[in-house]
């Protein structure tokens, strides 16, 4: 039992690990906080599958118009995500900044 909550928290801990390499690092070098862009989408689409189904399609088909970068300049930038990593990517990136469970 204790190996497979070891296993279990291993690879959360790589997948976090994924967040911050492939998506914090990018976005703090070109200045777009990811906090600040998860609460436009979270005010915009107020729920957690519809917020993950825009930022999917944005980050797949990015579009000025549907951009909701919280600057006055939009950008418009083709993500290099792998297809199959973005699903988890999405959830660790709710999981950091949703407000459900952690308002007091």
């Amino acid at each position: 039992m204790g190996k497979i909550a070891a296993v279990l928290a291993l690879a959360l801990l790589l997948q976090a690990n994924m967040f911050d390499k492939k998506c914090e690092a990018c976005h703090n070098k070109m200045g777009l906080p990811l906090k600040e862009i998860f609460f436009n989408y979270l005010l915009y689409h107020s729920s957690e599958s519809r917020v993950k189904k825009a930022m999917k399609e944005y980050l797949l088909h990015p579009d000025i118009k549907k951009s909701l970068l919280p600057t006055k300049k939009k950008y418009l930038y083709k993500h290099k995500v792998n297809l199959n990593e973005l699903d988890i990517l999405l959830q660790i990136y709710w999981n950091k900044y949703k407000v459900i469970g952690k308002i007091r």
